[in-house]
């Protein structure tokens, strides 16, 4: 089964992308980015491992579509992805 990679792991160095948008939506679409499969609100701050752990159900609510790939954004900033 696939599963979507969260790149919001801050390591030393590396930038915070959870950072001004911890409260957006969590939007998952296709790989072109043409299709909204489902939009996920934020029960309170987002944090890489509720996004690893909501990332983990929408596979098994959607796994067709993850299986085909999908990519992963919180408001516009892009978060994760099925390809990385």
């Amino acid at each position: 089964m696939s599963s979507i990679t969260f790149v919001t792991d801050q390591r030393p160095g590396e930038p915070d992308l959870l950072s001004g948008h911890q409260l957006e939506a969590l939007t998952i679409m296709d790989l072109d980015r043409s299709k909204v499969l489902l939009r996920v609100l934020p029960s309170g701050p987002w944090t890489h491992e509720a996004l690893v752990e909501t990332g983990d159900g929408i596979a098994q609510m959607l796994p067709q579509e993850v299986e085909n790939g999908v990519e992963a954004f919180l408001g516009s900033q892009w978060v994760g992805s099925t390809e990385v």
